[in-house]
């Protein structure tokens, strides 16, 4: 047999190069290995069968599998790490449905699976045990929690969820068509939902776009405030404005491939009360990368004399090599991201001709064990280490000479105690493994598992969540909150009188400006003046940095911060006062009453880098239900407290811009999970973690059929999606109207499949390669 080697220029920035060993038989060869650049080469091993049982890496790492007589996978060895392979165990039922799965500390999580596919119990060490009921359509019924608090879901003739009776808490009802009143536009859409906050109502156009989205939240009942979101559309279909509900408008315009150019303000007039007639450039001459990335653009305060942009530069892995934070010709610095052969990021060296802070005090460095869990970090003068159990529990942490340690719950993966930093904690939970008290936060779940009353001391703050799990009410340093149809927070607002604190712009998922409003004079001879501050963030997006745009003085800055989000942002300087921004990492918001970042379906904790709730989606967000990006900070998020996501390069037309795109990991699933519009989320249950194992070979045919229509499609958005979760939506939708692939739109969720995005051939190759290891490609 002779290997053939194959050489792929994709879009025109990367090469790939596939080394493949012909078999006989059914396949024609097999990936033996893979590289982007050189030196950077990944192998695959393979058994009798034709089984993936090897993988190694470009630091020669190795993860094993191991199947039992029917080629279903009984045993994962991650890397070598600490002395000890960590091992994941499966087993299986008599109908070949995932039965029981046990971590690398040897807890087992266990599923009791009906024939039909549906998951009637799970028994969790960290959640207890859960109960399910379905009825005769596949629908979810019901669903008691570890703790004993039974939700009863109910269906229209369409199964649609129409309503949710929780125990104990105010139920959630969906109304659609335009419920009482059928409306053409409306037809097969949500049009109302009511919940514990109050209610939200949708308008449509004529062609069933999202035109209005209307939040009303009556908070404890003391206040009711109306806030509303218009869009509008260009005759492409695009969005091509967004009014916020202060009367502050943004308009987008693009280029000739339809990537968003420009960002423009129309502000709010001088009363207050509607949209005024100035315009205001946020953003210019965006630019994209041949692979989508966004390259930079030009800031709306930019001038000849004084030229204001942020760039961003990728290497031969499509990778952000470089970006920059503020203006280095002034205070700002230009960020050099280093990684290793493993695509870790190894450091950032930073250039500027700023003197305070000088731009290489800013430098730091990163270590990592050998399952890619963040070990050091050394920058600011400071240095942090972090170790780990074989689960991914943090277990002990250094910061400089002063060691702290964490204790595991033997029997689970809660976080029983810790000594530090700041005060030792002892931690209690409910029964569906909720931190409910760690000796000065006290924290109340509602009966639909969300917390509502977080007392930290002396302070009390009360909260409410909506249909969609959004929390848009907090009494305590908070105030209502809307978000976009991405689930990106846009606006704050006062609950008091409802006027607006911050509104954020984005392109993409970067939040790039924040608006805030000045009101002079008093009643009825108010003046309302806008305030726009630009946000510079890294390559994840997390704001790293915020200008004001008058003389681009730094107003706040979170650049020297250490990894996991516990060193606070710069909020005071001299000349502009104190400038409160709460964004952290993506999909995360600083909560001044609990010092935790709420992280829409869960809250995390960045004193111990975990979350202080179990994921709501178990184990299919990952091995351990309870650690943040499986220990990685650096490299992924998880803008919705479910699962790990990779920042990379491709984008997709679900946001404007698609500037620093991120998707689910490869072995991460998420199943429903925000609601919006049609789709209230959450209707199903995940169905249980499912190993790879390896499918008849005529399913790569579907590979194939993929192929196909992307390149019909011009590369737009084919996917290949799991058999449990169905052939899935896709990459679907305009900018902001109907949204993207499930998460936000009419899907089943983020499907856990290949995307076969512009360069059909690359997502060609590795769907071949994963089709003949795994299920992940394969369409029923």
């Amino acid at each position: 047999m002779t290997r053939r080697t194959f050489s792929r220029l994709t879009s025109g920035a990367f090469i790939v190069v596939m080394t493949y060993t012909p078999l006989l038989g059914a396949y024609t060869g097999t990936l033996a290995s893979a590289q982007s650049v050189p030196g950077a080469a990944t192998r695959y091993d393979y058994d009798l069968g034709g089984n993936v049982k090897q993988v190694t890496d470009p630091l020669g790492r190795s993860t094993n599998q191991t199947y039992d007589a029917l080629n279903r996978v009984k045993q994962v060895e991650q890397p070598l790490t600490n002395g000890a392979r960590p091992t994941i165990k499966y087993g299986y039922d008599g109908i070949d449905q995932v039965a029981t799965v046990s971590d690398p500390r040897n807890l087992e999580t266990r599923y009791a699976v009906d024939g039909l596919g549906n998951r009637s119990e799970l028994g969790s060490p960290d959640t207890g045990l859960t109960k399910s009921t379905y009825d005769a359509a596949g629908n979810l019924k019901t669903s008691t929690d570890g703790r004993g608090m039974l939700n009863t879901y109910s269906y229209d003739a369409l199964n649609r969820l129409t309503r949710i009776v929780y125990t104990g808490t105010v139920g959630t009802t969906f109304e659609y068509d335009g419920g009482a009143t059928p409306t053409p536009n409306a037809a097969g859409k949500m049009t109302r939902m009511t919940d514990e906050s109050g209610y939200t109502t949708y308008t449509y156009d004529a062609f069933g776009r999202l035109a209005t989205k209307a939040q009303t939240t009556t908070g404890l009942g003391s206040y009711t405030n109306t806030h509303t979101l218009v869009y509008g559309y260009d005759a492409a279909g695009r969005v091509a404005s967004v009014t916020y509900p202060s009367g502050n408008r943004v308009n987008y315009g693009y280029n000739d491939a339809g990537q968003v150019a420009s960002i423009t303000l129309n502000p709010v007039d001088a009363s207050g009360t509607g949209t005024g007639t100035g315009s205001i450039v946020l953003l210019s001459n965006i630019t994209h990368a041949p692979f989508g990335g966004t390259t930079g653009w030009t800031w709306g305060n930019s001038t000849q004399a004084a030229a204001n942009t942020h760039v961003r530069t990728y290497d031969l892995d499509g990778r952000i090599s470089s970006y920059t934070l503020g203006n280095p010709s002034a205070n700002g610095v230009a960020r050099t991201v280093i990684y290793d052969a493993a695509n870790r990021i190894k450091g950032y060296t930073h250039t500027g001709t700023g003197t305070a802070p000088s731009p290489a005090s800013l430098n730091q460095t990163f270590g990592y064990d050998e399952l890619d869990r963040l070990t050091s970090y050394s920058g600011n003068g400071t240095t942090q280490t972090y170790a780990y159990d074989a689960s991914g529990n943090r277990i002990k942490a250094g910061f400089g000479a002063h060691i702290y340690t964490n204790t595991i719950d033997p029997l689970s993966n809660k976080l029983s105690a810790t000594t530090g930093p700041g005060p030792a904690k002892t931690n209690v939970y409910n029964g569906a493994g909720d931190l409910t008290n760690d000796g000065t936060l006290v924290v109340t779940y509602s009966g639909r598992g969300r917390p509502y009353r977080l007392q930290n001391g002396a302070v009390t703050a009360h909260q409410l969540f909506n249909g969609l799990d959004q929390r848009v009410f907090q009494t305590y340093g908070g105030g209502i909150f809307v978000y976009d149809e991405q689930g990106q927070l846009v606006g704050e607002y006062s609950y008091v009188n409802g006027k607006a604190t911050r509104e954020t712009v984005y392109l993409g998922n970067l939040p790039v400006a924040v608006l805030t409003q000045t009101v002079t004079g008093t009643a009825p001879a108010q003046s309302t003046a806008i305030n726009v501050f630009h946000i510079h963030p890294d390559h994840l997006g997390t704001p790293r940095m915020i200008t004001r745009t008058l003389d681009n003085k730094i107003v706040w800055r979170w650049d020297n911060g250490d990894p996991f989000g516990l060193t606070p942002p710069i909020e005071f300087f001299s000349g502009s006062g104190t400038f409160t921004f709460n964004l952290r990492m993506p999909g995360q918001y600083y909560d001044r009453a609990t010092n935790l970042f709420y992280n829409y379906y869960r809250d995390y904790d960045p004193q111990t880098g975990r979350y202080v709730q179990s994921d709501p989606i178990g184990q299919d967000g990952g091995i351990n239900t309870y650690i943040y990006v499986e220990g990685n900070p650096l490299s992924y998020v998880d803008p919705l407290g479910l699962a790990t996501e990779y920042c990379g390069t491709i984008s997709y037309p679900g946001r404007p811009g698609g500037a620093t795109p991120c998707r689910p990991k490869e072995r991460t699933r998420v199943c429903g999970t925000i609601g919006t519009p049609g789709n209230p989320g959450r209707a199903t249950p995940c169905p249980p973690v499912e190993p790879p194992t390896k499918p008849a070979p005529k399913d790569c045919q579907e590979c194939e059929d993929a192929k196909k229509t992307c390149e019909q499609a011009g590369g737009g958005g084919a996917v290949i999606a799991t058999a449990a979760l169905g052939a899935g939506i896709g990459w679907v939708g305009g900018p902001i109207g109907s949204g993207f692939g499930g998460v936000i739109g009419g899907g089943a969720g983020y499907v856990a499949g290949k995307r076969i995005d512009a360069a059909c051939g690359v997502g060609y190759a590795a769907c071949i390669n994963q089709c003949k290891a795994t299920e992940v490609c394969k369409v029923k």
